[in-house]
């Protein structure tokens, strides 16, 4: 058996969100600990990593692993019922397939989703030393995010000499954001040594509705390689992403 409750029902709407930008279905593990999920997106270009321990419920009941194979379309479309200042309850029972997802407000709602088999894929998060690591307002990334929209698909990301850079080129134009500490939007920077890579945008844009959850982003990426992009969530947890580069032509 596993149930949680969550005063503030609006937090797992968010974390749903954040998911099914990118990913169809998964599995998300309870056990006495808490609540965990990762999946990649049909594409296999990126990752999703999420931990939701058990402190940041406002109850929790889990004494074995409980898997909790979800459609995200199903469970988002449910989720998005919900309204301000309603408390939400997750429940499984032992041997029924189905999630029970109850708010309470002025009423008491519970929607009943079925469950998928899905089995339980390993996977195992890239192993990358990173060379840079930068925090930011993860309102000055999305800004940034929808500057290079405007002219390409791919964004460059550089850190150097205490600066971010995020530049982008296409048929339709350039544009160049560069971040620094004196400007206040760069939090911190930790650089081994200089790096840059080449990402997709539409896969930055999709994770960057995390951004509703955390005001702070955490870049972390070395040259050609993945990026990971991490939001700490206020009531714990966090959600992490893994986005593999795009090389760039020569």
């Amino acid at each position: 058996m596993f149930k949680a409750v969550l005063a503030d029902s609006k937090i797992w709407r968010n974390i749903i969100e954040s998911i099914s930008t990118l990913v169809e279905e998964g599995v998300f593990i309870a056990d006495p600990t808490g609540i965990r999920l990762r999946a990649m997106d049909p594409s296999r270009v990126a990752m999703v990593d999420m931990e939701l321990p058990k402190t940041s419920f406002d109850s929790y009941e889990c004494t074995e692993e409980v898997p909790i194979g979800v459609n995200f379309d199903d469970m988002k479309n449910i989720m998005k019922r919900t309204g301000g200042n309603e408390k939400l309850e997750l429940e499984k029972l032992e041997k029924e397939a189905r999630l029970k997802i109850r708010f309470k407000g002025k009423t008491s709602r519970t929607f009943s989703l079925p469950l998928l088999d899905l089995g339980k894929e390993e996977l195992s998060v890239p192993r990358i030393s990173f060379l840079a690591t930068v925090k930011l307002p993860a309102s000055t990334l999305m800004d940034a995010i929808k500057d290079a929209e405007v002219v390409s698909d791919f964004v460059k990301i550089t850190a150097e000499d205490e600066r971010l850079r995020v530049t982008a080129s296409g048929d339709r134009g350039e544009v160049e954001v560069e971040i620094t500490k004196d400007s206040g939007e760069l939090l911190s920077i930790e650089l081994k040594e200089s790096a840059h890579a080449l990402y997709s945008l539409t896969y930055l844009s999709k994770m960057m509705v995390a951004s509703d959850l955390s005001d702070i982003a955490i870049l972390m990426f070395s040259t050609d390689m993945p990026l990971r992009l991490d939001f700490n969530l206020p009531n714990g947890g966090r959600i992490v992403y893994y986005l593999a580069p795009r090389m760039e032509a020569e």
